[in-house]
């Protein structure tokens, strides 16, 4: 893994100077974006048959609307937010003989990401336009929600037990410094990659509840709740690279 991160990391700084050697060199290129101007970036994958667009993830691999505001001609603010809902659900039905066994279950989650960073661009040529980045990530983790419902019908009635467990979320830190470019096809119309040194710090879990209600054919309703704790703490340090080919479009 070490000798893959080394190689890549020299294969894009190589890639930077083929580029940068077939361009003269030039103050501020009439291409690129200028104070004021404002841009979105998406992701480009696969082969000539089959390319897939995506969003830029973060660094805990969230995904993002991401774009950036040029406060000067060589500065330019990198901003993200991004919004995911999981959600998941089955039923099931089977029949023994007269008797109905069902069974309803369900589980949701959410997640809130917000990225913020500061992108200072360096001396390219004409098309080629390096520059260097710092980035913070932060990813807000919602609470799982899991509902599983079961009822057993027969001549004689219907048996259920509903089920509720409720896990608590958390919240994941991600922060990267690298350097990237953008290569301009045309006017404010560019190619581009990134890599990045990051450091990513997530905490996952805590109190999780259990609450369960049976409602025999006969007799009256039980319940059951039971609580245990399941915390995660992940400390991620590592080489960031974006293979995939940023497309971005300033206005």
């Amino acid at each position: 893994m070490k000798n893959k991160t080394i190689l890549l990391s020299l294969s894009f700084l190589f890639l930077i100077q083929i580029l940068s050697a077939q361009e003269a060199k030039v103050e501020r290129s009439p291409l690129f974006p200028k104070e004021g101007d404002f841009g979105a970036s998406i992701l480009i994958d696969g082969l000539i048959d089959n390319i897939n667009l995506s969003t830029v993830s973060n660094n805990y691999g969230q995904n993002l609307l991401f774009a950036k505001y040029y406060v000067k001609d060589d500065l330019a603010a990198r901003m993200g937010i991004g919004f995911t809902v999981l959600s998941a659900s089955r039923k099931t039905a089977d029949s023994v003989g007269v008797t109905l066994v069902e069974k309803d279950s369900s589980a949701s989650r959410f997640y809130i990401n917000i990225s913020g960073g500061i992108e200072k661009h360096l001396k390219g040529t004409k098309r080629l336009d390096p520059y260097v980045f710092s980035q913070l990530d932060i990813t807000f983790i919602g609470k799982q929600k899991s509902d599983i419902n079961s009822s057993t019908s027969s001549k004689a009635g219907t048996a259920r037990t509903e089920r509720t467990i409720k896990a608590d979320g958390g919240i994941a830190f991600g922060i990267s410094a690298g350097g990237g470019f953008n290569y301009f096809l045309a006017e404010r119309f560019s190619l581009g990659a990134e890599l990045a040194f990051q450091i990513v710090y997530s905490s996952e879990g805590g109190t999780i509840t259990d609450n369960q209600v049976t409602k025999p054919l006969n007799g009256s309703s039980t319940t059951t709740f039971v609580t245990r704790e399941d915390k995660i703490n992940q400390t991620n340090i590592g080489v960031k690279p974006n293979a995939l080919i940023n497309i971005s479009y300033f206005f």
